[in-house]
């Protein structure tokens, strides 16, 4: 079978569901649970855990720090996934609840963070989540793997720095629908190199901008984009030639392009709407340096791999 003829298979097959996400509270997560006379030991009708993945990244779960294992691409974009998501807070002149974080954000180097409620979904070994609780976020990192929050709980305590303000870290193993079901909300949302891993990638992606505040909070994204490219460089040679990730890491039908995250985050019910995606950025990883880049505008095809995207709430 030919690449394209895989290809197109696979958009065949995968055909996402959208539905609008302004509406989405908790009250849409409670009228989705089963009738039980206690509601928190039931899982809502509409689960995103694949189990299959969460079984998976927990065999890894004792390589997430490794910097040279299997997991080694996730340690190289941390840098990039961070700036980035400074750089989008400072251009949306965003501020926290009470706090004038956008002054923090410019001016405190060291903590640009600080004010920010910041919820990692999806966090795995706790990569991105510490590096955000070092920059001064108050920081939940939230998994539905066991074996991976177990470690990075173990990693956070040899590093003494991330519990100078108590209760600025927690692991959680929880889903983002249960977090939704909690009430819980947050300035900002990070669900980074996840949305591909899971059932139903559209329900996920509406249970995360649910935790998101209202008026300004941000919703950052990291995904592959379900193209020819996408299949070729991050199935094909990363795991099939070059083994630079496990084989059967990703699964090219979960791929999302980005006008498919942007239909659902802006599309409207009612004249009402959820928000606004304020930018989408391609990514690539340098084979020569091992870094990862932002892909300038110039380059065909820039958002067919790897991307970023940033969508904030009305």
């Amino acid at each position: 079978m030919s690449l394209i003829r895989t290809v197109t298979s696979g958009r065949q097959l995968f055909k996402p569901k959208y539905s609008n996400i302004y509406g989405l509270n908790r009250k849409y997560y409670r009228a989705e649970q089963t009738n039980s006379s206690n509601p928190s030991s039931s899982p809502p009708e509409y689960s995103t855990i694949n189990e299959s993945e969460v079984s998976k990244f927990g065999q890894l779960a004792n390589e997430w720090w490794s910097p040279n294992g299997p997991l080694k691409l996730l340690h190289t974009m941390n840098q990039l996934r961070i700036s980035y998501i400074r750089e989008q807070l400072i251009k949306n002149n965003y501020k926290g609840v009470g706090d004038d974080v956008s002054s923090s954000l410019y001016h405190n180097h060291h903590h640009p963070f600080r004010g920010l409620r910041m919820l990692d979904i999806g966090c795995g070994g706790g990569v991105l989540t510490e590096a955000l609780v070092r920059l001064g976020g108050s920081v939940v990192g939230a998994d539905a793997s066991d074996e991976s929050i177990k470690i990075a709980q173990l990693h956070a305590k040899k590093d003494p720095s991330l519990h100078i303000i108590p209760g600025n870290l927690k692991y959680q193993c929880i889903t983002a629908e249960k977090l939704l079901e909690q009430g819980e909300m947050f300035d900002v949302v990070c669900a980074m190199e996840i949305i591909e891993h899971v059932n139903n990638p559209m329900e996920f992606l509406k249970a995360c901008a649910g935790l998101v505040k209202p008026g300004g909070g941000h919703l950052f994204l990291s995904t592959i984009s379900r193209t020819p490219l996408s299949y070729l460089l991050t199935i094909l040679l990363a795991e099939n030639i070059f083994n630079l990730v496990p084989q059967g890491t990703h699964d090219f039908q979960k791929y999302l392009r980005p006008d498919e995250l942007q239909k659902v985050v802006e599309e409207k019910n009612n004249d009402d709407q959820w928000g606004k995606v304020k930018d989408i950025t391609g990514i690539g990883l340098n084979p020569i340096t091992g870094k990862w880049y932002k892909l300038p505008d110039w380059i065909p095809g820039k958002l067919d791999v790897n991307y970023l995207l940033t969508a904030q709430r009305f």
